[in-house]
């Protein structure tokens, strides 16, 4: 799957697209937006997601697995390393600060108790979230096509990994960047009203700008 194409899959109603870097994701990441009407926030953002790795330094990555398929990442024979991983999640989400927002605010009302007679500016109420599981999940892998493998059988799996490893351990081997994102369809959104073509049984493809139906 050569970088900027995408794939729908429509018994995951999702829509996988191929990146050659982040700028690239977060451009996406915006015209997904746009078009769809939706709002992100971001969740969970690994240190090692986005960074450059030069040659030299390659062979620091000798002890790391070797993955030749991956959650949203397909099989197609090319090895590759797990460098980091990005999740959006959508702005109706679970509330994942619910405990520490809890917490707050028993302290803020015992403290109003023991000063009861106090001036207490007007609190802003809670925004309420819907609990919407729909993410946008973005993969970064650090790919060696060099030692493809033809086959997806154990035996070759582990040649294929044991000469990536070796070949790291040397310094000796062409590394490529490559972002995997997955874009939901709009039956993941739950619990809040969608606006436009999304929330009429369509899913977006960010790369053509088009809508296409999975029914």
């Amino acid at each position: 799957m050569a970088d900027g194409h995408l794939f729908v899959d429509s018994q995951e109603n999702s829509t996988l697209c191929r990146l050659s870097s982040a700028e690239e994701v977060e451009k996406l990441i915006k015209v997904f937006s746009t078009n769809t009407s939706s709002s992100w926030r971001f969740q969970t953002i690994d240190k090692t997601y986005g960074i450059t790795v030069n040659k030299p330094e390659l062979n620091k990555l000798e002890g790391r697995r070797i993955f030749f398929e991956s959650d949203f990442i397909p099989f197609d024979g090319t090895p590759f390393l797990l460098m980091g991983r990005k999740v959006m999640s959508c702005h109706q989400r679970p509330d994942f600060d619910r405990a520490q927002k809890a917490k707050r605010k028993s302290q803020r009302e015992a403290k109003q108790e023991h000063h009861s007679f106090s001036k207490h500016r007007q609190l802003a109420q809670n925004t309420k979230k819907m609990d919407c599981p729909a993410k946008i999940q973005v993969r970064h892998a650090l790919m060696f096509p060099q030692y493809k493998i033809s086959e997806n059988i154990a035996s070759a799996r582990r040649a294929g990994s044991k000469s990536v490893k070796e070949a790291l351990l040397q310094g000796n081997i062409e590394a490529k960047s490559v972002f995997f994102i997955c874009f939901p369809e709009a039956s993941y959104h739950k619990n809040h009203p969608l606006i436009g073509p999304i929330g009429n049984g369509m899913i977006y493809i960010p790369t053509t700008g088009t809508y296409q139906s999975l029914t």
